[in-house]
């Protein structure tokens, strides 16, 4: 005789397993999983180095941009792992995916620390053969890990048991990641002056993460985004990692009935995200720093997240869910 019974679950802990615990008997096999264990043995390591290194490359210390780079190539890691896992375990490039992604953000991050022990720039820095093949490779390889990634987005699109709205997040966190990748591109222009030197021989930089004139002055604690004029590595942060914050709506929505409404409201999400993006490479490119006020920029940001807000509490407050068991 079968009885069945219904019982409501808390979503926020269907959230936390579903992100954090992945039902893969095969998991530890995966390249990136090792990959992001790498990038937290590497920031567990290289902490005592600020205390430790007390040398500093334009007022930072320089172990920081490493730190920077491991904490955000780890987090990249295991969000893209899950995906690949979750919905793309069958996809004949998901491994050679995996693989190539380890190895162009191992090769950005042994570049980028080995740069810093020695005392140099990993960035712009042109001032000897040896610094212009270092940048070189890291721009190659970069562009490779962008297109691998850029790589996921059709087989997600053709999944056809995805839930619609889970399938829209996770579409709209690639894409928009896209996006804040291929805005490094920006800073590894030469601009006008660089291009002046280099026509009389002197190699110094090529290109600069900074936009506007006037000095650099203060900048953020720990990520060092200045405060005063543009800078791009913030759109980039936030391009890059706005990624989590649609992979964590997918996980929410996994469990919860089909709606239109919830399809609307991602989509939503994803077009002001990517305007609030968009704002704010326009704002750099024009020399104002994101964290200055400016009437129409700051404004149009308040607006946003207005909106934004919005969307969020509309979305969460959806009915609780229900999960029906049949025993024996």
């Amino acid at each position: 005789m079968f009885t069945m019974y219904t019982f409501y679950v808390d979503r926020a802990y269907i959230l936390v397993y579903t992100v954090y615990i992945m039902e893969y008997t095969n998991i530890k096999r995966q390249p990136l999983f090792w990959n992001g264990i790498s990038m937290v043995v590497l920031t567990i390591t290289m902490i005592p180095l600020l205390l430790l290194d007390t040398r500093t490359l334009l007022g930072v210390n320089l172990w920081i941009k490493p730190i920077k780079f491991t904490l955000s190539l780890g987090i990249y890691s295991f969000s893209t792992l899950w995906i690949l896992e979750r919905f793309l375990a069958d996809w004949k490039y998901n491994r050679k995916t995996q693989i190539t992604l380890t190895i162009t953000s191992a090769i950005e991050i042994i570049l980028i620390t080995m740069q810093a022990a020695r005392g140099e720039s990993s960035h712009f820095n042109v001032s000897n053969p040896w610094n212009q093949i270092v940048f070189s490779v890291m721009g190659t390889s970069i562009s490779i890990f962008w297109l691998f990634h850029l790589g996921m987005i059709l087989p997600i699109f053709k999944q056809k048991q995805i839930p619609k709205a889970v399938k829209e997040s996770l579409l709209w966190g690639l894409f928009i990641a896209g996006f804040g990748m291929i805005i490094g591109f920006f800073m590894t222009t030469p601009r006008p002056e660089q291009l002046e030197l280099m026509k009389q021989g002197i190699f110094q930089t090529s290109g600069s993460h900074n936009f506007g004139k006037g000095e650099v002055g203060q900048g953020l604690y720990f990520f060092g985004w200045s405060t005063v004029i543009g800078d791009m590595r913030v759109p980039h942060f936030f391009g890059m990692h706005v990624m989590q914050v649609f992979f964590v709506l997918a996980a929410f929505l996994m469990p919860l009935a089909e709606k239109k409404e919830h399809g609307m409201i991602i989509r939503l999400i994803g077009v002001f995200l990517l305007l609030m993006n968009g704002l704010m490479v326009v704002q750099t490119l024009m020399g104002y720093s994101i964290f200055s006020f400016h009437r129409f920029f700051t404004g149009s940001y308040g607006l946003i997240v207005l909106v934004l807000t919005t969307l969020f509490i509309r979305l969460f407050s959806s009915p609780k869910f229900s999960i029906t068991k049949v025993t024996t």
